[in-house]
């Protein structure tokens, strides 16, 4: 680990950080000390996660120290992203760091928690949480009953993931869901949705108390949207009528149970039910049935919204308080609630509803009267002024002609009545209004970041937007106005989308652009039915075909299983096919974030016209009516039109940050649209330098020279791993060498006369000698590995003192290792794993080809320790497995690889964990071997282990390694966290 003092603060972080991470480090900590918020903007492949996690635990761990002896609650970190598998990400970053004690938990849904058999089969998640409260009630839940008798034991798990976590559930027969629920009490630090802390019915719901917490939202670009969802709601006639039949089943059945108490009951017959059962009385139900019969009465008298201006957001609250709806905690939305529970429970057997329209008619209650997680009120003072100033209410006629209304009151025609929040700062007002400590908004594409603090409406103090860590030379952008051949202006505006001729130009520009594109290349277009409408003229005219011979054409499916399917296949023909492949996405989409396109998965993004949103869409209009009469006669206030517009290029920003996903990743971002010429300031920051406008001729010549510095790069640089995994560079086989190139590469008997510097200006002619080394050992292989980068980029690592003397240590522990031939046989070992003689190659075996048969088998290790470690541990380990081999005697350094690789390979991969054995020293081989057998979670993994183990055993009789000279080694200084938890 190396420590950062930052603010007075020591900040721990797993590697030498770039001047960014300190840079946003920084920040993050004058937020947490200061108690005010703030707004990081990093560009993606910065590591902002990383950065944000360390700093942020380490401020809490130092702060929990210096309030120990005050008597409050604990002030816990809630860190917030867009989906689960993001926070899964995030969570596996978290073990990476020396803050990986401190307590965590992740909330997620009965979705992704639950274990139960009956409730897991239910396929909608209203019904999940209405079933599962049933069987907590009346506990027939067995793996509820075990998580209330195992709490002690259960509050002592370690960080789990929401996966790890299932796990651990359903071999201990606990449930899963109320297990994150009660870690969250005694959380350091707790992963969750961001509906989770946006919405107040969520926050109540989850009992998520915010007071002193800091907030921390990542990918926060999508933030002002969430914001506006999580306080809008819709309620419709049909759903009106369906509350009034399913209340009117319950009265039927409370009418029916209570002339049935005197007759003998059938034991055996599944619809008796306890007349207890329900909580709500009849005079409840009852009265609630009146209500509900008065709001369908009221919605059908209301006028519908005329042209695209709707009516002022407290028509919803006059609406429901003419129909004497209780607002109060205890009051009608309880009692909604409690029959929804109670009819979904049975609604295979007496009722044959599961009741979801009562659901929504009290998530519309609660929408408009808004409660915190204690039951009162938000915004007691001003709740009336809020309503009318940033709710809208819009009523229009239901268009769907195959629903059919079964209300018993009226045949009137269905109205549908919306209620839109048009302020994402309401929900963080929310927020704030609760005492937060911070809120910390990060992403890499946040500008323009005026506009952005003003439409959240709280306070900012503190903003950075980072750089870029990449060289000027590892990314090429550029603005192509005109198609090929100069024939036809490029703009995908509406009017020209459907004109054959513009389609026709588009395609063969398109495939004569991606024959000088190596890899995979992601095209986004504004929307589905534009690629519709291509694909299909394409097809008519054979560009469609000649395009899928030059790289193989998938189009974004919109079905979430067929779209996993179809991201398993891109990964296989990238792994595969040098030709590549070209994905054709929507701006917005899935594939516009969340997913990490590293290396040769993405070597160009093409954006294919403006994403804008639609300009008829009724709440598009009255989200830029309201910013115009807001601020109407302010001229620094943001208008609709400026609205409207920064939506769209914070969409392209997003899609463009697919290619370059970390510091020593390289491609291309091409803008096939005219109207980029002017308005190049509105993409991210770091980018703006990058972009320069070229013609057709220009654009093919450029991307030619680009791509062809890097063709000299070994194929081992350039391979790539599935999507979503690690990004760093991963290891591929090497290449046939010549005896003269070997004999050259490894004998030179200069090697420790040439300087640190001089290690990294190499020669052409080094650098070719130096693509054939044999690797003699992992610890070679990995040097190799650490050592990859475009060569054109570690030319200019020169600027970076940091990584240039990292990567010199690297230079000249590889160099020390390739002197094996030239070295005495009793310094042979020190540069082999920690084997026995059998693994000195025998007199009379020909050098190379042994070398390269080692060569290919450390190579292959590597790789599969790469594919099975996250990449925030892989490097850990690369680090702790060179000390351990200069320092073989030291039990600390031991201990710390070995805990790795427990934690790491043992409970997934027995198999790899028994491999890495011969790279222990014989003093702690066995242990290293029993630790892998006591830390094995199933008695198969505990089988392989022992059977692995048995044939390891022969090489523990090896001879001592103690006796062998260490090769010296240059370390960077560390110093002890005074607030490292003990």
């Amino acid at each position: 680990m190396h420590p950062y003092v930052l603010d007075g603060l020591t900040v721990l972080f797993p590697f030498e950080a770039y001047q960014c991470q300190v840079d946003y480090m920084k920040a993050v900590v004058a937020c947490l000390v200061r108690g005010q918020n703030g707004i990081l903007e990093s560009p993606t492949g910065t590591g902002k996660t990383l950065s944000l996690l360390c700093a942020s635990l380490a401020w809490l761990e130092q702060y929990k120290i210096l309030n120990a002896e005050l008597n409050e609650a604990p002030v816990q970190i809630i860190y917030a992203s867009r989906t689960h598998s993001q926070l899964a990400q995030v969570v596996k970053e978290f073990k990476s760091t020396d803050y990986n004690r401190m307590k965590i938990t992740v909330l997620g849904s009965r979705d992704q928690l639950c274990i139960h058999p009956e409730v897991k089969a239910l396929e909608n998640s209203s019904d999940k949480i209405s079933v599962c409260r049933e069987k907590v009630r009346q506990k027939t839940c067995l793996f509820h009953r075990n998580f209330e008798m195992t709490k002690p034991e259960v509050v002592k798990l370690p960080p789990m993931d929401i996966e790890d976590l299932v796990k651990e559930g359903t071999q201990k027969k606990f449930c899963p869901y109320f297990a994150a629920r009660e870690l969250k009490e005694k959380a350091d630090i707790i992963f969750m949705p961001y509906n989770y802390l946006l919405d107040a019915k969520a926050r109540r719901i989850h009992k998520i108390n915010v007071r002193k917490c800091v907030l921390i939202f990542d990918e926060a670009h999508n933030i002002e949207q969430q914001c506006e969802d999580a306080a809008s709601v819709v309620i419709s006639s049909l759903d009106l009528a369906g509350c009034l039949e399913d209340i009117t089943k319950v009265m039927q059945w409370m009418i029916d149970s209570q002339s049935a108490t005197t007759a003998p009951v059938d034991e055996n017959d599944e619809n008796n039910v306890d007349a207890n059962a329900l909580s709500v009385t009849q005079d409840q139900i009852c009265n609630l049935k009146l209500k509900v019969v008065k709001l369908e009465e009221l919605l059908d008298n209301m006028k519908t919204t005329k042209g695209n201006i709707p009516s002022p957001g407290d028509t919803a609250y006059k609406w429901l308080k003419s129909a004497e709806i209780d607002f109060n905690p205890q009051g009608d939305v309880q009692h909604l609630l409690d029959i929804n529970q109670f009819m979904a429970a049975r609604s295979n057997t007496i009722f044959r509803s599961n009741g979801h329209s009562l659901l929504k008619l009290s998530e519309f209650i609660e929408t408009v009267y808004p409660l915190d997680e204690n039951g009162q009120p938000l915004f007691t003072l001003d709740m009336d002024a809020q309503r009318k100033g940033v709710f809208k209410v819009y009523l229009e006629e239901e268009t769907s002609n195959n629903e059919q209304r079964p209300s018993i009151i009226t045949a009137k025609r269905p109205k549908k009545l919306h209620y839109w929040c048009l302020s994402p700062g309401f929900a963080m007002r929310q927020l704030c209004m609760q005492n937060t400590r911070s809120i910390l908004l990060t992403s890499g594409t946040l500008s323009p970041i005026d506009s952005f603090k003003a439409q959240l409406a709280i306070p900012f103090d503190i903003v950075i937007q980072n750089n870029h860590i990449i060289e000027q030379n590892q990314l090429f952008a550029g603005i192509l106005p005109r198609s090929a051949g100069n024939k036809h202006l490029l703009t995908s505006v509406y009017r020209t989308r459907q004109n054959p001729e513009y389609q026709e130009a588009l395609g063969q520009t398109l495939h004569n652009v991606i024959k000088n594109i190596p890899g995979g290349v992601l095209v986004f277009f504004p929307c589905y039915k534009m690629i519709e409408e291509v694909v299909a003229t394409w097809k008519n005219n054979a560009t469609f075909e000649t395009m899928n011979q030059r790289k193989r054409v998938l189009i974004e499916q919109r079905n979430k299983a067929k779209f996993e399917s179809q991201m398993k296949e891109f990964n296989t023909i990238i792994d595969n096919d040098e030709r590549g492949a070209m994905l054709f996405a929507v701006a917005r989409g899935k594939l516009s974030e969340g997913i990490d396109f590293s290396d040769k998965s993405c070597r160009a993004v093409i954006i294919i016209g403006i994403p804008f949103a639609p300009h008829q869409d009724r709440r598009v209009v009255a989200k830029r009516h309201y910013l115009d009469e807001n601020n109407r006669g302010n001229k620094d206030a943001m208008s609709g039109d400026t609205w409207y517009s920064q939506q769209a290029f914070r969409a392209i920003n997003q899609c463009v940050g697919r290619v370059i996903r970390h510091r020593r990743d390289y491609g291309a971002v091409l803008f096939f649209d005219q109207r980029f010429e002017n308005n190049k300031d509105k993409l991210s920051k770091w980018l703006c330098p990058y972009v320069h406008t070229v013609d057709f001729t220009g654009m093919m010549k450029g991307l030619k020279d680009f791509f062809a510095q890097y063709s000299s790069i070994s194929t081992a640089e350039q391979s790539t791993r599935p999507i979503q995994q690690a990004f760093f560079a991963s290891i591929g086989h090497i290449t046939t060498t010549s005896k003269s190139s070997m004999q050259q590469a490894v004998s030179s008997e200069d090697i420790f006369q040439t300087t640190i510097k001089q290690s990294i200006k190499t020669t052409d002619e080094d650098t070719s000698n130096k693509s054939n080394l044999v690797h003699k050992s992992l610890f070679d292989a990995i040097s190799s590995t650490q050592r990859t980068g475009p060569t054109v980029a570690l030319q200019n690592t020169g600027t970076d003192d940091k990584q240039r003397d990292f990567d010199a240590m690297l230079e000249m522990k590889r160099r020390e290792a390739t002197r094996v031939e030239s070295l005495p046989r009793k310094f042979f070992r020190t540069t082999e794993t920690f084997e026995d003689n059998s693994s000195i190659l025998p007199s009379n075996t020909p050098t190379t080809s042994v070398a390269n048969a080692k060569t290919s088998e450390y190579r292959e290790l590597l790789s599969q320790l790469k594919a099975a470690m996250s990449h925030g541990i892989y490097p850990r380990f690369t680090h702790m497995l060179q000390d351990h081999k200069t320092h073989k005697t030291d039990r600390e350094i031991y201990l710390k690889l070995q805990t790795v690789l427990v934690e790491s390979l043992a409970k997934h991969h027995p198999k790899l964990f028994m491999d890495m054995a011969r790279h222990i020293s014989a003093e702690f081989r066995q242990e290293y071997i029993q630790a892998g057998q006591t830390h094995s979670p199933s008695n198969n993994a505990q089988q392989t282990l022992t059977v692995l183990s048995s044939n390891k055993r022969k090489d523990v009789s090896s001879p001592s390694d103690q006796d062998m000279p260490s090769p010296k080694v240059i370390k960077s200084g560390q110093s002890i966290n005074p607030f490292r938890c003990k």
